[in-house]
């Protein structure tokens, strides 16, 4: 029979080469704390965006360069991810990525909103003293788009900070799909018997040109999907009524919207499991 390879079996060339990214975990969880202090760096420049161009560009740069490290460290912790969704390790560091990301999120959207509060004309003068600032003149301009749609600034952080409340729905389908499903092995013409797993299904047997694997494979894999699908309607539904419910409350008091989409996304969490 053949069997799936644990990580520790695949072949070296084929896995990731996440050393390029962080030696170890350990090395992963330094650069995560420092991260998460290294946001305040940025912080002080609130409330100064308007005092001059290049307070401006410290600013946007110190913003760049926290955003880069942090696409670092959700690489690291995707991939290590992919790689068994079920280990408990891997499923901690996507936890705190998810925190973080919502953390530096509500900690950094003053920026958005001073820069979409200053009076007309304001960055465009910016732009024309400041030549540094031509890297970032795509974004600002665009960013001068969606002034009429602006929301207050303490608005844009607590719905920034809301980003992993929000996403929880996706966070139990994937949850569900890497870590949790068990698919049925196929047996093929010749006897041997073969594994099936979601992502063995879509890159192996759904384009087999065996017809035969083919519709085993397709069996065992909707076999599975169909013991989760409670699981993956109410979630779905439930997402859907979230996102209809804000729609229609959009003029409700920003407390009580806050207090709304923790209550029916913790719901969800509670009543689909």
């Amino acid at each position: 029979m053949r069997t799936r390879w644990t990580r520790s079996e695949a072949p070296l060339e084929q896995t990731w080469e996440l050393t390029d990214l962080f030696p170890t975990n350990a090395a992963w969880e330094v650069e995560l704390k420092h991260l998460s202090e290294d946001i305040h760096k940025i912080i002080q420049y609130k409330g100064l965006l308007g005092d001059g161009p290049e307070i401006l560009l410290n600013c946007l740069q110190a913003e760049e360069e926290l955003t880069k490290r942090m696409i670092r460290v959700s690489t690291y912790a995707f991939l290590r991810s992919a790689e068994n969704g079920s280990d408990p390790i891997n499923q901690a560091n996507a936890s705190h990525i998810s925190a973080m990301k919502a953390k530096m999120q509500a900690a950094l959207s003053f920026i958005r909103s001073e820069i979409l509060t200053l009076p007309a004309g304001v960055i465009e003068q910016f732009l024309e003293k400041e030549e540094r600032l031509e890297t970032y003149n795509i974004y600002l301009l665009d960013l001068l788009q969606q002034k009429p749609h602006q929301l207050s600034p303490e608005t844009e952080s607590i719905l920034a900070s809301l980003d992993e409340v929000m996403q929880s729905p996706y966070t139990i389908y994937t949850n569900c799909k890497l870590a949790d499903m068990e698919f049925d092995p196929i047996q093929s013409e010749n006897g041997d018997e073969s594994p099936v797993s979601f992502a063995l299904y879509e890159t192996r047997y759904e384009q087999s040109s065996n017809s035969s694997d083919r519709r085993k494979a397709y069996a065992s894999f909707t076999k599975t999907l169909h013991q989760y699908k409670h699981t993956f309607a109410s979630t779905y539904a439930t997402e859907v009524k979230n996102k209809s419910s804000w729609r229609e409350h959009a003029s409700m008091n920003l407390l009580h919207i806050c207090f709304y989409i923790l209550r029916r996304s913790l719901s969800t969490c509670i009543i689909t499991f």
